[in-house]
C-alpha cells in the first residue's frame, strides 16, 4: 500500500475517512432515492459508535458505506480503503475485506 495516511489515532482515521466518504453519500442517495433510509443509517450508526467507544462497529459501518458509494466520481475510493486498511491494522482487526476493495 502507498497511499500516504495522515492520521495518527484510529479516530482521527475513522472521521477521515467517514469525510471521504460523506463527500458521496448525496450523489449516492439523488441517483437511488430507495437508499437514503440505508445511508442515513449506517451513517448515523457510525457516529452513535464512534463516540461510544465502539470503534470496530464503527468501522464496519464506514466500510457498508464504502461499499455502497465505490463507484462515485466523487469518491476517493483508493484513500478511503487505504485509511480503513490502516485503521484496521491500528485496531488489530482483519484487513482482508478492506484490501479486497482496495485492491479493485
Amino acid at each position: 500500500m502507498k497511499d500516504i495516511i495522515a492520521t495518527t489515532s484510529i479516530g482521527e482515521g475513522l472521521d477521515f475517512a467517514c469525510n471521504l466518504v460523506s463527500v458521496s453519500l448525496s450523489e449516492v442517495a439523488r441517483q437511488k432515492p430507495n437508499l437514503m433510509k440505508e445511508l442515513l443509517h449506517y451513517l448515523t450508526s457510525y457516529i452513535v459508535y464512534r463516540y461510544a467507544g465502539e470503534e470496530e462497529l464503527a468501522l464496519e459501518c464506514l466500510k457498508l458505506l464504502g461499499e455502497y458509494t465505490n463507484n462515485t466520481p466523487l469518491f476517493q475510493q483508493k484513500q478511503f480503503w487505504a485509511q480503513l486498511i490502516w485503521v484496521a491494522e491500528q485496531m488489530d482487526v482483519s484487513k482482508v475485506e478492506y484490501e479486497q476493495h482496495y485492491s479493485k
